[in-house]
């Protein structure tokens, strides 16, 4: 359904992303993971041209056979909200606070589809219950600070789905909300995909998030992918070691009975931080942060592949395998 290849995006004399290959098929679910500056929300909004617009994007983006890089912004308004649909990280900062929430998911299906008033407000009562808010009808006068966060992101996933998307691009749905909160949204994410064969871009920073939302997981860092691959070998098999440090500083949730294991234990983190635009070392653009840095990661790691749907761009991968081809 959705084909990127050879995405590039250039701000000034920066180049900020460059993505060779992903794909999301109808009704699959791949999270893009990585620090914040790692090029994961510049990637998701090239796909539905919300980039600045001193940017500089080439390279293709397919989506249902047809290109839509090189699209005027008219064209491509055609195809945001009722073939791709966007929930973005900030509800209050992404819902009006001037107007009510019936009208604000009512504009979103008057935009794109050609329904009578009554048959408007019916379904955005049916799309504020698909979202499991309560009382729906009752909330259609309300306004967005009148709600909590966890209900703000779901009045935005339903404006996101109101037209019935063919992919939900997500990006850091759950950033803003508590940790009870983030676990119903994200369920919420996953049975919608499943119940409409909606495909769905995750953008997290939270590599324990991902694994559970979706079944494909690509790793990025500076701008590029490292790692790509079905979630259980990402997760069980990494081979970069960026993708084996982010799964290292995630601690997850003890089980009670191994609550006293993680007593007093010191977190691990990865040294350094994410450098600024125009300061990432030559070759692989992680080995001044690496512990397993050798004397070959200051040329550019090709792409290896094993069992033809786990790629990597590493020299010293995490787990050694003689059956990684060289792409």
């Amino acid at each position: 359904m959705l084909e990127v290849r050879d995405l590039r995006v250039r701000i000034g004399r920066h180049q900020i992303v460059h993505v060779d290959s992903i794909d999301v098929p109808a009704g699959g679910r791949l999270g893009l993971v990585g620090e914040s500056g790692s090029g994961k929300t510049m990637t998701a909004m090239s796909i539905v041209g919300l980039l600045p617009d001193e940017a500089e994007v080439s390279g293709s983006i397919m989506f249902e056979g047809r290109e839509l890089l090189g699209r005027s912004d008219v064209e491509l308004t055609r195809v945001r909200g009722a073939e791709i649909g966007v929930v973005f990280q900030d509800p209050s900062r992404a819902l009006n606070p001037m107007m009510r929430i019936g009208r604000q998911v009512a504009e979103a299906i008057r935009l794109q589809m050609d329904l009578s008033r009554t048959d408007v407000r019916r379904r955005v009562v049916s799309l504020l219950e698909q979202v499991q808010l309560p009382d729906p009808a009752s909330l259609l006068r309300r306004y967005p600070h009148q709600l909590s966060g966890g209900q703000q992101q779901r009045v935005l996933i339903a404006i996101a789905i109101a037209c019935d998307p063919k992919l939900l691009i997500a990006d850091e749905p759950t950033t803003a909300l508590d940790v009870t909160v983030q676990e119903e949204i994200l369920r919420l994410l996953v049975t919608l995909s499943e119940e409409r064969s909606m495909g769905l871009l995750f953008v997290s920073h939270d590599l324990g998030v991902v694994r559970f939302v979706c079944d494909h997981i690509a790793v990025m860092y500076g701008g590029g992918l490292v790692e790509v691959g079905p979630t259980s070998k990402v997760v069980e098999l990494s081979r970069h070691r960026y993708t084996d440090a982010l799964l290292a500083a995630n601690p997850g949730i003890p089980a009670a009975d191994e609550i006293e294991a993680y007593v007093g234990r010191r977190l691990t983190v990865i040294r350094g931080s994410v450098p600024a635009l125009g300061n990432f070392p030559s070759g692989c653009r992680f080995r001044n942060r690496c512990e397993f840095a050798v004397e070959s990661c200051i040329e550019s790691p090709p792409v290896r592949t094993v069992d033809d749907d786990h790629r990597f761009r590493c020299w010293n991968p995490a787990v050694r395998s003689v059956d990684a081809s060289v792409g």
